[in-house]
Formats: C-alpha cells, structure tokens, sequence
C-alpha cells in the first residue's frame, strides 16, 4: 500500500469514527487537518490535475507519460481523483469519463511502458 493509499485509509477511518460518534472532538479535528496536510504534499496530489487535464482534453498517451515521467502509479492517481473531485469542484463533471474501462486501459498502458 502506497503512503497515499495509506493517508486516505486514514482519513476514512477517523471520518467513520466521527460518524459513529455523531461529533468531532478537538484531537479528531487537529488529527483529519494534520492527515489531509500530508496527503496534499503526496505527488498524485501535487501534479494530479495536470494529469486530470492531460486525460479531460483526451490527450491520453501524453497522460500516462506525465504520470511515469511523475512516478504517480494508476493506484494513486485514481485514488486522487475519488478524493479530490467532489461536488464543489468545478471540473467534477469531467470524471465521468473515468469508467472502469478507461481506468483498466490506463493501468494496462501503464504497465506497458514502465
């Protein structure tokens, strides 16, 4: 498991607990900041939209070479995009294109070039 992968188990951990709990205490708070601050400094998180807009104008070849030329894996890269690209984003529209299809052709070119 990537530290990414890592982080976001993290955060959906405290965030069932806050859920179960129906409150966020001081320590949880300070503990989702002090988690999402880490995760915005992961390289997905870094150069994720520049890939994102690589795959939106369908540029795909050009995608999966900014993701090696980036060591971002599939994994994380689509991890990014489920955590980043929620309702208030403004290009949240555009993830449709991120079917299990498309995420299958991009882990296979991955793999293909790497």
């Amino acid at each position: 498991m990537s530290r990414q992968s890592q982080i976001i188990e993290d955060i959906e951990k405290l965030v069932m607990k806050i859920l179960e709990n129906g409150s966020v205490s001081e320590e949880e708070g300070i503990a989702i900041d002090t988690l999402e601050e880490k995760l915005y400094q992961e390289n997905a998180f870094v150069k994720g939209e520049a890939v994102a807009n690589l795959f939106f104008e369908n540029k795909i070849q050009e995608g999966v070479a900014k993701l090696i030329e980036e060591k971002i894996t599939p994994k994380d890269f689509f991890g990014f995009i489920d955590y980043h690209y929620d309702e208030e984003h403004p290009d949240e529209g555009k993830i449709g294109i991120f079917t299990e299809s498309f995420v299958s052709d991009i882990n296979k070119q991955y793999a293909d070039n790497c």
